[in-house]
């Protein structure tokens, strides 16, 4: 098996750690958060225990428990439906992706995960917060190989330039406050559910009062819940502000390692690629519905061939960049920002563009050979049946 290509060039050192005063101040407002959820739990297992002799203190100490239970730090763990895999199944994949990592200075990648979503996604996961790479084969399959390692390169370049959003201590404080939020927002009356009975039915008055009663109660403790969760929205938004100019920071930070790492003409090519998503998840929801209604009795062999119909068409769509020759870069304001499923990037994808236009061109420094990339193929031709399976029995690609 051939050697991943690496420039004999020492990678530049990473010097995007600078941390400002609304950085400071979100660090600040996230570890506040924490003693909150912590001062919650504590006080409500003293008020159990001391106020024991009492009535009021301990329900009033399950209420702070329950409350402290809600707006817990979440630690987002691997999905188990999806295929995962390790650096026994796919050693070629992780020593792509162990180059990519030494060249932005940030952590080896542990996990990696395919999913049906066109992105490629890094996050920390579990109480050890191990790098897990979620690898979307439909953008996969549409990028070239130099495309997929820009992809990954960006991602991995949010944590080599200290993205405080994916941190450990904000990122958890955001997790926790949506949990807050959840907790104390107002649902809508249409959110109740109800028992339909019918008009001649000897209960229905009775029943219409009990649920007219049960929505006046809802609308009772939706007022109670209106000030914590006012305070909760408002932290959250304030943590979100806080962060925002350093999260802008990051964003044109990790295009330049993925530029310095995989070429300026490869990132620009991912930037107006990614543009396809649509266009590609549409075709991945057709095949998987067509598979599912005529696909009886030959279900291997459309599982087999499910991903490489996907890159054909992708390979036909009009308007791909590919490794094709540049357009010119500009920024087109009224053009909207791409939408990368569940994270969406807080830059607009054309003013990346044009500030990578203003910046000197670079050559890659790992490049991905046709040979090796045939080898990462056949690596992920197993799991990715599994995942065309999954698809396929439920036409979903989330």
């Amino acid at each position: 098996m051939r050697e991943l290509e690496v420039s004999s060039r020492e990678p530049e050192t990473v010097g995007f750690r600078r941390i400002g005063w609304s950085a400071a101040a979100a660090c600040g407002l996230a570890a506040l958060v924490h003693v909150g959820t912590a001062g919650l739990l504590i006080g409500g297992l003293l008020l159990v225990v001391l106020g024991w002799s009492t009535v009021v203190q301990p329900l009033i100490g399950l209420l702070m428990i329950g409350l402290a239970v809600q707006v817990r730090p979440r630690f987002s763990r691997p999905r188990p439906d999806l295929p995962t895999l390790g650096r026994d199944d796919a050693p070629s994949l992780f020593a792509l992706l162990d180059s990519i990592a030494d060249a932005a200075r940030a952590r080896h990648i542990d996990i990696v995960q395919l999913s049906g979503n066109f992105a490629v996604r890094l996050s920390l996961t579990g109480v050890r917060r191990r790098p897990c790479l979620e690898l979307g084969l439909p953008l996969w399959q549409t990028f070239t190989p130099q495309q997929r390692v820009a992809a990954v390169a960006h991602e991995v370049g949010h944590f080599a330039a200290g993205d405080i959003r994916r941190g450990t201590l904000v990122g958890t404080a955001l997790s926790s406050l949506a949990g807050g939020a959840d907790l104390t927002q107002s649902r809508p009356e249409g959110t109740h559910s109800g028992v339909a009975l019918s008009p001649t039915s000897r209960y229905a008055d009775e029943a219409t009062t009990a649920v007219n009663r049960f929505k006046a109660r809802g609308r009772t403790n939706n007022w109670i819940m209106w000030l914590p969760g006012l305070l909760v929205r408002g932290t959250a938004r304030l943590l979100t502000r806080l962060t925002r100019s350093g999260s802008l920071h990051v964003e044109f930070q990790a295009d330049e390692v993925a530029a310095r790492i995989a070429s300026t003409r490869a990132v620009d090519s991912v930037l107006r690629d990614r543009r396809l998503a649509d266009a590609v998840g549409f075709e991945v929801h057709r095949l998987a519905v067509t598979a599912r209604t005529f696909g009886h009795g030959k279900a291997a062999s459309t599982e087999r061939e499910f991903w490489d119909r996907v890159a054909a068409h992708a390979r036909a769509l009009p308007h791909r960049t590919g490794d094709g020759p540049e357009s010119p870069l500009h920024a087109d304001p009224e053009q909207p920002a791409h939408r990368r499923g569940e994270d969406c990037a807080p830059v607009p994808e054309p003013q990346r563009l044009a500030r990578l236009s203003r910046t000197e061109a670079q050559p890659a420094t790992i490049t991905l050979d046709p040979r090796l990339a045939g080898t990462i193929a056949e690596e992920l031709s197993a799991p990715g049946s599994l995942l065309a399976r999954k698809i396929i029995r439920d036409c979903v690609t989330r």
